[in-house]
């Protein structure tokens, strides 16, 4: 497990630790300044993100990608009190099992880098975040919907089906969860810093708890599951006739694996593979 595991999850998976759910967050007066400081920075993030990768793609040198790398850093780290991690179908569905009252609101990053707001693909589902973005309608403009457990779930499986990654999200200043993150490379702020400057970006969106592994028997080849890789890490080779899969890349969502009828990918904890058990 990662040390934020550690931290928040009590031996076990963070975002599967009922405490970090409870509405005792709602007391603490930490928990939600940090929450409003949130909610207070999201129309200033809207048009500073785009400049930022602008300025990410002219780097030349070491030099100028460490400057690029603690500036960014010091940014996120200021203007956004959460960070996420990489979550599977299965385990985003036990997360349902788990929350409160949910709300399906629309993505902000959307926003941002001009994709689809209309089509709210993020779910709240903690108690602190689901009652502050009330207050907040630069963050929910489009409404707040709530929905049920069954709902979400369906919901979820729909972005699945379109190939977006799951990730969920928790408070920074404690182990209070904030809610779901339904999205897509280029779209998702948090996937093109994470595909473009690496993994030293897993103090914000880290990977999941799960890695790919590729039966190379089974592979026939078909390429179904390159497309569906959000992180870059899968290929095709021509040589082989097989899909390649790059594990220190692979972040464990699991989208490639709904597209191979061979049944050839699949996820395993990340603490059974040593080469990646520490990449996060």
């Amino acid at each position: 497990m990662c040390d934020w595991c550690l931290k928040h999850g009590e031996g076990r998976k963070w975002y599967l630790n009922l405490r970090n759910f409870s509405a005792e967050f709602l007391k603490d007066r930490a928990v939600v300044e940090s929450a409003v400081k949130y909610f207070q920075n999201t129309e200033s993030m809207v048009g500073m993100v785009p400049a930022m990768f602008e300025e990410a793609l002219k780097l030349e040198n070491d030099e100028e990608f460490s400057r690029t790398v603690e500036t960014v850093k010091g940014m996120i780290e200021s203007l956004s009190p959460h960070r996420g991690q990489v979550v599977p179908m299965e385990d985003a569905e036990r997360i349902i099992e788990l929350s409160g009252p949910m709300a399906r609101v629309a993505c902000v990053c959307r926003r941002m880098l001009k994709g689809s707001f209309e089509e709210r693909t993020c779910i709240l589902v903690g108690p602190v975040y689901l009652e502050y973005a009330r207050d907040w309608p630069d963050f929910t403009r489009g409404g707040i919907q709530y929905i049920s457990k069954g709902e979400a779930v369906e919901l979820m499986r729909g972005f699945e089906e379109k190939g977006y990654v799951h990730t969920f999200w928790m408070d920074m200043l404690s182990g209070a969860v904030m809610g779901f993150c339904n999205c897509e490379f280029p779209t998702c702020a948090a996937l093109r810093y994470r595909r473009a400057l690496g993994d030293w970006f897993n103090f914000f969106l880290r990977k999941a708890e799960y890695v790919a592994v590729l039966d190379y028997d089974k592979c026939t080849g078909c390429g179904r599951c390159v497309p569906r890789c959000q992180f870059g890490a899968l290929s095709l080779s021509p040589y082989l006739g097989k899909a390649v899969l790059n594990l220190k890349e692979c972040a464990g969502c699991g989208l490639c694996r709904t597209a191979c009828e061979q049944g050839a990918l699949r996820l395993v904890p990340r603490s059974e593979v040593p080469a990646v058990r520490g990449l996060w």
